[in-house]
């Protein structure tokens, strides 16, 4: 049907039908950006929101440590006496692990040790405090020969009362260095 048109005909039709297809083009574009604009615009204000509150929060705690931080010098100097008032070396150069080793070695099977605690004495050095549970008397009396012989310890306290039960009897003892 197109080419019972003139010439001049045909070039209007076909520059107004592209024109046709070019206003639709644009116009689906505007409104697909309108309708993705309208869909991110509370998000982006969210993060925007988010965003200040979190740099005012930062803001706030920066000030706080400004006006609250001393100088260096004195605080490497508390430092230094609060790692002398906790240090664990009072002129013993035995560790907590060799002192855990030392007893773990000399345990037998028939010993199960509950608790170890070790303190600092003032005079005497270290002070080791045993708890546990012993299947037979035998296993009990061969543990405490066995601290007392190796010589890692100064003195071994196995009070008389550990030894009354020959079987399945509870334990405390105390050992110095």
């Amino acid at each position: 049907m197109l080419n019972f048109l003139p010439q001049q005909n045909k070039k209007k039709i076909v520059s107004e039908y592209f024109l046709r297809i070019g206003v639709f083009l644009l116009l689906m574009i505007f409104a697909s950006s309108a309708v993705l604009i309208s869909l991110f615009a509370p998000s982006y204000f969210f993060v925007e929101y988010k965003n200040n509150t979190i740099n005012n929060q930062l803001e706030s705690v920066a000030n706080k440590n400004k006006q609250k931080s001393e100088d260096p010098i004195a605080f490497i100097k508390n430092v230094n006496k609060l790692s002398t008032v906790f240090s664990t070396d009072n002129k013993s150069t035995v560790t907590y692990r060799e002192i855990l080793n030392k007893i773990s070695t000399l345990k037998n099977r028939d010993i199960k040790l509950l608790s170890i605690v070790i303190s600092n004495e003032n005079n005497t050095g270290k002070k080791v405090l045993l708890t546990g549970t012993a299947s037979t008397r035998d296993a009990l009396t061969l543990f405490n020969n066995d601290l007392i012989s190796d010589g890692f310890f100064n003195s071994v306290t196995f009070p008389i009362s550990n030894f009354i039960m020959s079987s399945n009897s509870d334990f405390f003892a105390t050992l110095t260095l």
